[in-house]
């Protein structure tokens, strides 16, 4: 039985991504998290929060009319904000520093789906094809449509980890966590005046992995 058996810690990548990643909406994943040991296994709780990173204007945009001086494009973009509790357990295996654990998790949640679209208008300014925004026009940066739904977040995941002893006190985790989840639709609210957008519905969703840096204070 290990003498400092409670664990509690944060996942630290998010700072790490805030600092070196450059790429746009990227998946974020903030948690605090508690485990108990059990000898070579571990009880272990979180609340996680899922979004994105460095968030863009848009996803994409497509032409959908054009003028021999004008073009305009509409542009959509899609983003979540997820939270969920996860209860489980991980196997542990090795001691003398280093470990590596093996642990599976419950999840249930609640999250919000957003989308939204607009649209500009470019102005041609000469024959070789470049356009500019029409900054004057009532179309430029026009408010067209927004769809929120609202869901119920269930599912597992399934950690693949190494565990660095840094001290008595201090645990450097990295794991891999693919998850799978099935998403309950609950409402949406939805404004569409260009009529861009389906009902919402449950679907399921599988994530290859986070990949989580955790740094752990043990007492």
């Amino acid at each position: 039985m290990e003498e400092n058996r409670n664990y509690f810690g944060s996942n630290i990548s998010p700072l790490l991504m805030g600092v070196s990643a450059g790429k746009e909406n990227f998946n974020v994943k903030v948690n605090l998290s508690y485990k108990r040991n059990f000898r070579d296994k571990n009880l272990r709780f979180s609340f996680n929060y899922l979004t994105e990173g460095n968030v863009s204007a848009y996803d994409y945009f497509e032409p959908i009319s054009t003028t021999d001086s004008t073009l305009v494009n509409r542009y959509f973009d899609n983003s979540y904000n997820h939270y969920d509790f996860r209860f489980g357990f991980e196997e542990l295996r090795g001691y003398n520093g280093t470990r590596v654990h093996v642990g599976i998790d419950a999840i249930l949640g609640y999250g919000t789906n957003q989308s939204n679209y607009f649209d500009r208008k470019f102005n041609r300014l000469d024959s070789a094809g470049n356009y500019t925004l029409d900054t004057n026009s009532n179309v430029s940066n026009l408010f067209q449509g927004r769809r929120k739904s609202n869901f119920l977040i269930t599912g597992i995941d399934v950690s693949f980890g190494i565990d660095w002893m840094l001290n008595e006190r201090f645990t450097f985790t990295f794991q891999v966590t693919p998850q799978f989840n099935y998403y309950v639709f609950l409402n949406q609210r939805t404004k569409d005046a260009r009529n861009e957008y389906s009902s919402s519905k449950s679907y399921a969703d599988f994530k290859l992995g986070y990949f989580d840096l955790m740094l752990f204070y043990r007492f």
